[in-house]
């Protein structure tokens, strides 16, 4: 039997392998012919800095410093998708050699060849908590920049817009480097409970020191508000140098709020340091985590609940049942993603993420209870 399992095992996870080498070259294929004219223009400036002697090569290792790192972000995203047609074409082929007839003329029982597909598929899902926990989160800045950022190692400068940290300051400036950590024509509010602005900071640019949490200025001055009956000339009093502010509105906390992507793509331990700074960070890190942690299991329950439109005792066609079950499982996982990310009125973040959850599991188990083996 653990021969059987083996043999199983390996064929899914070499189609595994095999659809998921497809579907990301010809995502990547299509990407690199329409942004071709990128693409060039990043071949060419690495040419003239001296970087390559060779436009070809260039052009190249363009495409490779751009779409390669992606590879584990597209395994991330779309493991549940290829594990069904992992699944899909495993068991179609089992069918079309006649194997299934001979394991059940043998004895075997068609759920068991389930429960080997299930573990397998699982082996997948704990290969990804490795991929979100030490992989994604090093190549976090990389992966959120667009093709207008293929000349620099990360996104490419963008401003900050008027954004309140958890103290209730008031942050902003004219542009952010995310690849020096770096803003320039910084601005800085501090503001009472009441909304009141207690001090007005500005520097010509701010470093993030990540180990202080905290923004180091240069040419930094503050200047506080008059109060009433002081005159306009009186306003120099009130300016004084200042050297750096504390804040918990860092790095990441700015990417994760202009990139959607850049959210999911934390470890564990950032989101957790997310939810400490309060205010919307708790909930976006509230449902990062639901997300995490709810999804694998709904992939593997939608799997579950898919399998026996394939693994049948009498030979039907193939083709009828892969409709059928892309039917049902498409929908599924997309209508778990929207639940597991998507903000519901009137329901908490714990209990939207364990609405799939609730809904999946009684399905699969009916689904593999009734399968004719």
């Amino acid at each position: 039997m653990t021969i059987i399992d083996r043999y199983v095992a390996a064929r899914f996870l070499v189609n595994f392998v095999l659809l998921g080498a497809a579907l990301y070259v010809f995502g990547v294929s299509v990407d690199v012919v329409i942004q071709a004219s990128r693409f060039l223009d990043a071949a060419d400036t690495a040419v003239a800095a001296g970087k390559y002697g060779s436009r070809v090569v260039a052009f190249m290792m363009m495409v490779l410093d751009f779409h390669g790192p992606r590879i584990f972000q597209f395994f991330q995203f779309m493991l549940g998708f290829v594990s069904i047609g992992a699944m899909g074409f495993a068991v179609s082929q089992m069918h079309r050699n006649r194997e299934l007839t001979a394991l059940m003329a043998s004895g075997v029982k068609l759920r068991r060849l389930a429960y080997v597909l299930l573990i397998a598929a699982g082996a997948l899902q704990s290969l990804q908590f490795v991929n979100q926990e030490f992989i994604l989160p090093n190549l976090a800045a990389r992966l959120v920049r667009d093709h207008s950022g293929l000349k620099y190692d990360t996104v490419s400068r963008f401003p900050i817009p008027l954004t309140r940290d958890g103290q209730g300051t008031l942050i902003q400036a004219s542009s952010f480097d995310p690849a020096t950590n770096t803003a320039t024509n910084f601005l800085a509010l501090e503001r009472d409970e009441k909304g009141n602005a207690l001090r007005r900071i500005s520097a010509a640019s701010a470093l993030w020191n990540d180990a202080a949490k905290k923004w180091i200025f240069t040419q930094g001055s503050a200047i506080r508000p008059l109060k009433p009956g002081d005159t306009a000339q009186q306003q120099a009093a009130f300016s004084s140098p200042v050297d750096h502010i504390d804040s918990d509105l860092g790095p990441e906390v700015i990417l994760s709020r202009r990139y959607r992507l850049y959210g999911p793509m934390l470890s564990t331990r950032q989101v957790f340091e997310l939810m400490g700074r309060g205010g919307d960070n708790q909930n976006q890190g509230v449902r990062l985590l639901c997300a995490r942690f709810m999804g694998p299991l709904a992939n593997l329950l939608v799997l579950a609940a898919t399998i026996p439109f394939f693994l049948r005792r009498e030979p039907c066609n193939m083709l009828v049942q892969s409709v059928r079950a892309a039917a049902f499982s498409i929908p599924a996982m997309i209508g778990a993603a929207v639940m597991l990310l998507v903000p519901t009125e009137g329901l908490s973040i714990p209990v939207t993420a364990a609405i799939p959850f609730a809904l999946l599991l009684p399905l699969a188990a009916y689904r593999l209870t009734e399968l004719r083996s």
